[in-house]
């Protein structure tokens, strides 16, 4: 009998020219068929073998070998099937592929048990168990817990039969896989029929009847299954008629089983009636088959069965010699599968607790990945307001006693997001998100980076801070720069923060150099206070700093040594630590890096300009957000930009859908939680609920939730962008442009069709008289003239060649040393007073590690250009 599936794949294989696709298709077929005609599934797989060993394609010919040693056990042939399963199962592991593998095992653990071996069928489906649960496949587990469940029900013990069948049922119902679950119904209606449950079990087999097609081996084991349940009822017409059914397609499809089933329970209702005569030629004929096949279990059965109806002919002779060797074969099953049982029972067990386990770790990672995103959320949401507030009122021309509030609020502020970043940072480790980058950089750069960002805190500390790097070491290599600066900044920061007197050493070295891969050591020295010999194993656990004093006097999370030594791992890196109480402390990083040469790429075009501000000036814009502080902030600093946009507020997302459903809005500021209905709720409604343009509406998200899996939904509910709180001003414009239109580049930069129209330089905002203040350098200093003298001369000494770095970078395409360069320039001009809105220090920084935006940079960089030149010449007026 083909099927239509069976129709189609030969239609499919026909058309093939590839011969391993055409195997892959044979394959299929054979699975197709072999429920249907084992025959035709025997000739498929042996033309499947032929065909895999004339190509060396091994995958085809070990499933080909599975395949073939299925029918043998479906046949009967149990010594050739084991045998053909053997040299499958040698080549599933000859190529390392264990799904192969673990379905050879369970088809081997079919045949031991119908033999009556059930040690060795234990055997084998535990191990198939323990690959499949390795490989997390939870149907292919299920496959192997139903297959323990009839070893259960061998040892007649049902009640744990029961409890792996019916944990296997909503697998298989979720997978919507057929052929398990009619094999499973089948499992369930005989726990049922021997727990003399007749209705549960008859229920269960017509639902096996229901599922299997006519004319298969599952459609004659059901009919087998309902027999022997009507028998067992006492309704004899349909016993006799289902089994009589059974036993005649059994014969046809070959299937030993289902013929034993159908000769004994026809020989047992004949037995009843009285007809003894027919009901012996029967049980002879179960006895004969259960013999041949060396099915133990069965010969038992029919054993018992004899021993009855000897007695019931008055032939006591006989009636004992069967009931003797019924009671042998039961006590040498039992013994032989009493420890079994007992490995059953621990095999459970185990499983459940492996569940358990695994059902804890999940809902853990889940509840983890929830508390996140939500502290992220909750911290972020007051921070906006704080930062964006702070940056209005600075803006203001605060008197001199607000600015040192105001600025000690902004220190306090960047200081909390340093360590939210740490905890997100670990959280995104842990859960396999940190993506190590390999890309061209400059390792000098990245150390004349840490100095920068690190001298100002040194020189107040009154320490040396040393830092030196091999000559023999490329000038370029690849790899991760930003990574490689985040570990290294981590280091000798806490280095500084624990030395109270002396210096702090940053050295990198060649250590050794391999074909095109240099092995850099980093060295971390300080003479500080140390760490105890108790610490020092565990200092890079989370949480974990050298004492509760230490954590109460310096401070901090206590999380940079574990993020560290995670982010080190994952470059394939060694961090290890060596110290002496009271007399410092060396850490090193050993970091494998390949060298590279420098890549030049042809130069982008502007982006932003006055024009954007032009743009944007006119727009009307619908701000959805709950909070008020942040409805202020966002409110305030937009108004002051754009004084001539036209900004309506909603307070949740539901009010937001009935504005944007009534009202055309250029764009929404989209915040995401909110009562009612949250920002991603509100969205996907806009989208699938309203009429255009309502539905076309361009929609911002304005969210404190950054983490990776949030974004990517932002822009499944079909949200343009994306803008993180605390929100930087020029990164909420630059947003807001790009949704305004799909070609944001030629709107402003006024770009024709013709590619060779010079387009004018982009019109730069004017700078303030004086882009220095010196009331911040004064307060930090205590009015101390020597010290900002001194801090005034390291800026003109740095500021010229980092300036010169980001400008070359740019030049080069070298992004990442834009951002190493901008991160080292980024404090120093904010101890010269030099604000973010004057100089988007800040901005070029997260600009250039992203590439979708490396467009901004042109503009951003000359804007810096003009606003330290002006920088230089006020502060050499004062030094």
């Amino acid at each position: 009998m083909d099927t239509s599936r069976y129709k189609q794949l030969q239609q499919e294989f026909d058309t093939l020219k590839d011969e391993r696709a055409r195997i892959d298709v044979l394959i299929e077929m054979a699975l197709e068929i072999r429920n249907f005609d084992i025959e035709q599934a025997m000739d498929i797989s042996d033309d499947i073998i032929e065909r895999s060993e004339l190509v060396g394609y091994r995958l085809g010919k070990g499933r080909g070998l599975n395949l073939k040693g299925w029918c043998y056990w479906q046949q009967g042939e149990y010594d050739e099937g084991v045998d053909t399963l053997q040299d499958a199962l040698k080549i599933s592991r000859d190529i390392n592929n264990k799904p192969l593998e673990a379905r050879i095992l369970n088809n081997l653990g079919y045949i031991y048990r119908d033999r009556g071996d059930l040690a060795d069928a234990l055997n084998h489906f535990e191990e198939a168990l323990k690959i499949n649960e390795k490989l997390g496949d939870e149907v292919a587990q299920s496959v192997n817990l139903s297959s323990i469940a009839y070893l259960h029900y061998d040892l007649n013990d049902y009640e744990n039969a029961l409890e792996f069948a019916l944990r296997c049922l909503p697998i298989f119902e979720k997978a919507k896989d057929v052929h398990r679950l009619n094999s499973l119904y089948h499992i369930l209606g005989n726990i049922y029929f021997k727990q003399e449950q007749s209705q549960e079990a008859l229920r269960y087999f017509e639902e096996n009847l229901n599922l299997s097609e006519p004319e298969t081996v599952l459609h004659a084991m059901a009919i087998s299954g309902l027999g022997k349940v009507y028998y067992k009822m006492n309704d004899f017409e349909n016993a006799r008629k289902y089994l009589t059914e059974a036993l005649k397609q059994s014969e046809e499809l070959s299937n030993v089983e289902v013929q034993i089933i159908s000769h004994y329970y026809i020989g047992r209702m004949m037995m009843d009636e009285g007809n003894y005569r027919q009901s012996l030629q029967h049980m002879n004929a179960a006895f004969e088959l259960a013999d041949e096949y060396m099915r133990k279990h069965d010969v038992m059965s029919v054993h018992e069965g004899l021993s009855l109806l000897y007695d019931k002919m008055g032939d006591i002779p006989k009636a004992f010699y069967h009931l003797k060797a019924y009671e042998q074969m039961k006590e040498d099953i039992f013994k032989q599968t009493t420890f079994n049982k007992l490995r059953n029972l621990q095999t459970r067990q185990q499983v459940e607790l492996a569940q358990k386990e695994k059902e804890v770790a999940e809902r853990t990672a889940y509840l983890k990945q929830q508390f996140m995103a939500n502290m992220s959320h909750e911290i972020r949401t007051p921070m906006n307001a704080i930062v964006g507030m702070t940056r209005l009122l600075l803006s203001k021309e605060p008197k001199q006693d607000q600015l040192r509030y105001l600025n000690a609020i902004q220190q306090s502020a960047d200081n909390l997001l340093v360590i939210i970043n740490d905890i997100l940072d670990l959280s995104k480790i842990e859960a396999g998100k940190i993506i190590i980058e390999h890309t061209d950089f400059s390792l000098r750069e990245v150390m004349h980076s840490i100095r920068d960002v690190l001298m100002l805190r040194a020189e107040e500390k009154h320490i040396d801070l040393r830092v030196s790097i091999d000559a023999a070491i490329a000038q370029r290599l690849v790899g991760d720069p930003t990574r490689i600066n985040q570990v290294l900044i981590n280091l000798a920061g806490n280095a500084i923060k624990f030395t109270e007197k002396g210096y702090v050493e940053v050295n990198a070295q060649l250590q050794k150099k391999e074909n095109n891969k240099d092995w850099i050591q980093f060295d971390i020295i300080d003479t500080g206070i140390g760490i105890a010999p108790d610490y020092v194993g565990k200092i890079f656990e989370s949480f974990t700093q050298a004492g509760t004093d230490i954590a109460r006097k310096f401070g901090g999370t206590g999380l940079g040594l574990t993020i560290s030594k995670q982010l080190v791992e994952l470059m394939n890196g060694q961090i290890k630590v060596k110290s002496e109480l009271g007399k410092g402390t060396t850490f090193s990083v050993l970091i494998p890096l390949e060298e590279s040469a420098v890549q030049v790429e042809e130069e982008k075009s502007d982006v932003v300009n006055e024009k954007v501000l032009q743009l944007l000036n006119d727009t009307k814009v619908l701000l959805v957000e709950d909070n008020e502080f942040n409805r202020m902030v966002a409110e305030d600093t937009l108004k002051e930009l754009l004084p001539g946009i036209t900004i309506d507020i909603a307070v949740n997302g539901e009010e937001a859908v009935s504005r944007v459903q009534d009202t055309r809005y250029d764009f929404v500021l989209m915040d995401i939680q909110m009562p009612v209905m949250d920002g991603v709720t509100a969205t996907r409604t806009i989208r699938t609920t309203l009429a255009p343009p309502a539905r076309d509406t361009k929609i911002i998200a304005m969210t404190a939730n950054v983490l990776q899996e949030d974004v990517k939904q932002y822009f499944a509910v079909g949200m343009n962008a994306y803008v993180s709180k605390p929100f930087q001003t020029d990164e909420l414009l630059l947003k807001m442009a790009a949704v305004m239109e799909n070609n944001v580049q030629d709107i402003l930069q006024g770009t024709s069709a013709n590619q060779n129209t010079i387009v004018a330089e982009p019109i730069m905002p004017s700078l303030p008289d004086k882009v220095t203040d010196m009331q911040f350098l004064m307060q930090f200093t205590n009015n101390n003239e020597e010290k900002m003298k001194k801090y005034i001369g390291m800026f003109l000494e740095n500021g010229p060649r980092l300036l010169t770095n980001i400008q070359q970078g740019l030049a080069n395409k070298d992004y990442p040393a834009v951002k190493i360069a901008a991160h080292s320039m980024k404090p120093q001009l904010s101890y010269m007073g030099v604000k973010e809105d004057v100089s988007h220090i800040f901005l070029i920084e997260q600009t250039a590690g992203e590439s979708a935006h490396f467009e901004r940079l042109p503009t951003l960089v000359a804007n810096l250009h003009r606003v330290c030149e002006q920088a230089f010449n006020e502060l050499k007026n004062v030094y």
